[in-house]
């Protein structure tokens, strides 16, 4: 598992000290099984009653979100960092499709919620979405906590995702008039999305983009057809539970805060928004990592209180 993977622990060390997993921080990995697929799960499990459930987006995978994870942990809070099918070490014999992340998101809130914990939902990148659609099932969630809300059905936003703009003009319609044993075909995740804009530190990028379990992974065509093509599952005007905190990135090459205050000011959630001063799409910037930090933490402590 990740204790022989050697991309995460280049990561480290271009990060700051207080955002780098150490001795008493490390995160012990577990397999859940979730509608047939084996989950490798990084569990940060400090007994609490609060947790705190990390989605990555594409490109990304749980242990890759330890920055986030660990000052979480620190602060005593339970956080599960999942490998969402098609990345990490998690396993599946199946066709992966998007309804399969939401499926699993919804399962490891659904658990926690079991336990009689207060859950909080946090969604980087192509996560935030996610995360989402998570709380969209279960609004009993304590909060929702984005970087980025991205919804593909905007063209606009298509053309920020997308590697150019042909790919998202014509490329997601090409894709779907492909007979199905065409669709299963895993291409570089690097040749349909913009990665050069994923982080703005060219040293981690380098890292991130050779990470085999990561960006430099290959994705399944039917996945990004099922992505692309999703339909949140509720309206941002029927959203009104639980309170949304966005944590945007100020200077994000990838997906500008533009793109996603497009749907973000139709929540009908409370909802407040912190802008990350010249933090990147995947923001490892000791600056911006500290507004982050501080954002979440106070939203958390304030909302987990309530009710």
């Amino acid at each position: 598992m990740y204790s022989e993977q050697e991309a995460w622990k280049e990561l480290q060390a271009l990060l700051p000290s207080r955002n780098q997993i150490t001795d008493d921080s490390k995160p012990l990995e577990n397999y859940k099984t979730i509608n047939g697929m084996e989950i490798h799960i990084d569990e940060y499990e400090r007994d609490a009653l609060i947790s705190v459930v990390v989605l990555h987006g594409v490109g990304g995978n749980g242990r890759l979100l330890s920055f986030l994870a660990v000052p979480l942990a620190r602060a005593g809070y339970n956080v599960l960092c999942p490998d969402l099918p098609g990345y990490g070490y998690s396993r599946s014999q199946k066709r992966v499709t998007y309804a399969d992340w939401i499926d699993v998101g919804s399962k490891i809130a659904g658990e926690e919620l079991a336990k009689g914990r207060k859950v909080f939902l946090v969604g980087l990148s192509a996560g935030g979405m996610l995360a989402y659609n998570v709380a969209c099932r279960h609004q009993d969630v304590s909060g929702l906590i984005v970087t980025n809300l991205l919804d593909n059905r905007d063209e606009e936003v298509r053309i920020y995702s997308a590697k150019n703009k042909f790919q998202a003009k014509y490329g997601i319609r090409f894709v779907g008039l492909l007979p199905s044993f065409l669709r299963s075909l895993k291409v570089p995740i690097k040749m349909v999305t913009n990665m050069q804009a994923l982080v703005n530190n060219n040293e981690v990028l380098k890292v991130l983009l050779k990470d085999q379990r990561g960006a430099g992974s290959r994705v399944n065509l039917d996945f990004l057809c099922s992505m692309m093509n999703s339909i949140p599952m509720l309206e941002p005007e029927q959203f009104k539970r639980p309170p949304v905190l966005m944590v945007h990135p100020g200077n994000d090459r990838w997906t500008p805060l533009q793109i996603s205050e497009r749907f973000f000011v139709k929540i009908a959630a409370p909802k407040r928004i912190v802008v990350l001063e010249k933090g990147g799409h995947f923001p490892v910037e000791e600056e911006a990592l500290i507004q982050m930090e501080e954002a979440i933490l106070n939203f958390i402590k304030e909302e987990g209180m309530a009710g």
